[in-house]
């Protein structure tokens, strides 16, 4: 612990060398790429600009003209630099739209709050600003939109991709040379939040969504940690004491630890990440802080490893649920038709054996010896055949009608394997002197399985 404080201390005092300037908590900080410089604003008189590598911050004047008051500006709106000379102060939930222009602080939209956008990511492209995502009217939402300067309106981008990001707020995001990049964020599942583990490339060129695969498991683990600008390229995160380093172009992230991590606030990183404005807390009142940029390299302390951003994504993650279910239904419908095929041909090739010659493999003991008795005859009267069913105390109905089962049972097995029509299978026929008697008659035609085979 003590080694800690020791470290903390000779940390701290490394930043009073750096060039400071003490803020309010509703500051607008923000870093402009156009003209390499960070820019901090925090009172309607002044705003400041630090050039990275310098050890002094610029005051610049300037007039707002406005019919809101300047604090409630600064509370409903975040910062974005579009271009070189201009600067942006966007409602946070997409809508009014002031402009910091040639040193004049004043409305340009013709638009009002949307209240649609509320922690929607909004950064520059082509000299305006755009937002996506966001939560607004009890939804979470994906939908995408520009402000067009011209119009001073906002306008709905439609992308020309069928696969589009889904409904989010709050996600991390990149701002490349010609693509937008961003990953997880949450989506609110009825009183729950549910943190989103994927990634998304989108390209301003060609207007495409692209799913790039799956965030590092740690990402996603601490993603409810991390202290996200939604205004602003997210370079560098802090979450604990921990700083993430991106480094999207070779997608990879770099982790380092160092206790003085745990009293820093916003944090914008300048080109390369070479320079980091960062916001401490002062203890003593919480509606001051100071802000200071520092060279990156001297707050890597530890360097605890390099991972992937994202992974691909597994063939079987591609569907939605939902697709697994009729994928289920249809193997277990194929399935049953295989089944019913194979059962099928199966029966086809029992039907399609000799025609002549029954085997006594496919008959009871019984069947058998009274079909071998009544081939050995030729011909015999039905009465001979009720030794087979009599039992005592069967009455002669109940006799009558096994037997007439029993022979019905024949008759049937006999055709499925000849293939002749039941009605000329062992044919009945009344005697020629007692016609109160039946005959029944071999085929002639059909032959029995001999023991020798």
């Amino acid at each position: 612990m003590q080694k800690y404080l020791i470290i903390f201390a000779a940390l701290l005092l490394n930043q009073i060398t750096w060039a400071q300037i003490k803020v309010g908590k509703h500051a607008q900080l923000t870093f402009n790429k156009d003209r390499n410089e960070f820019f901090v604003m925090d009172d309607s008189t002044h705003y400041w600009t630090h050039k990275p590598g310098s050890r002094k911050w610029v005051k610049h004047s300037f007039h707002y003209e406005g019919t809101e008051s300047f604090k409630s500006v600064m509370e409903m709106t975040r910062v974005v630099a579009v271009n070189k000379s201009t600067y942006y102060f966007v409602h946070e939930s997409c809508g009014n739209v002031y402009a910091l222009y040639h040193d004049t602080l004043k409305r340009i939209d013709h638009s009002f709050p949307h209240r649609n956008q509320y922690g929607g990511i909004m950064f520059p492209w082509n000299n305006s600003v755009s937002m996506f995502g966001g939560y607004g009217f009890f939804e979470v939402k994906n939908v995408f939109t520009r402000y067009e300067p011209k119009a001073k309106e906002w306008f709905e981008i439609i992308a020309n991709s069928n696969e589009v990001p889904s409904p989010r707020s709050s996600p991390a995001f990149l701002v490349g040379k010609n693509e937008l990049f961003i990953m997880g964020g949450t989506n609110r599942n009825k009183l729950q939040n549910s943190y989103l583990n994927d990634c998304w490339s989108y390209d301003f060129r060609k207007h495409e969504w692209t799913r790039k695969g799956e965030l590092h498991e740690d990402l996603v683990k601490n993603f409810h940690l991390l202290s996200l600008d939604l205004n602003m390229s997210n370079e560098v995160l802090r979450y604990s004491d921990r700083l993430i380093e991106f480094d999207l172009p070779n997608n990879k992230w770099y982790l380092y630890k160092n206790p003085f991590f745990l009293n820093m606030g916003k944090i914008i990183s300048s080109v390369n990440h070479r320079h980091l404005m960062y916001v401490l807390r002062n203890s003593n009142n919480n509606d001051e802080f100071e802000v200071y940029v520092q060279p990156f390299s001297e707050l890597k302390q530890v360097e605890l490893g390099e991972f992937p951003i994202y992974q691909k994504i597994s063939v079987f993650k591609l569907f939605p649920k939902e697709d697994y279910l009729y994928l289920s239904l249809t193997l277990n419908f194929i399935l049953f038709m295989l089944l019913f095929y194979i059962r099928r041909m199966h029966k086809m090739k029992f039907l399609q054996r000799a025609q002549k010659k029954l085997l006594r493999t496919d008959f009871t003991t019984t069947e058998w010896e009274m079909m071998c008795m009544i081939q050995k005859h030729g011909e015999m009267e039905l009465s001979a055949l009720n030794e087979y069913f009599n039992e005592v105390g069967l009455s002669f109905e109940t006799l009558k009608k096994r037997r007439e089962t029993f022979i019905k049972n024949i008759r049937i097995k006999i055709a499925l394997v000849t293939r002749k029509p039941i009605e000329e299978i062992l044919v009945e026929s009344k005697h020629q002197v007692d016609k109160r008697m039946k005959i029944i008659h071999w085929n002639e035609d059909i032959e029995l399985e001999t023991e020798a085979e």
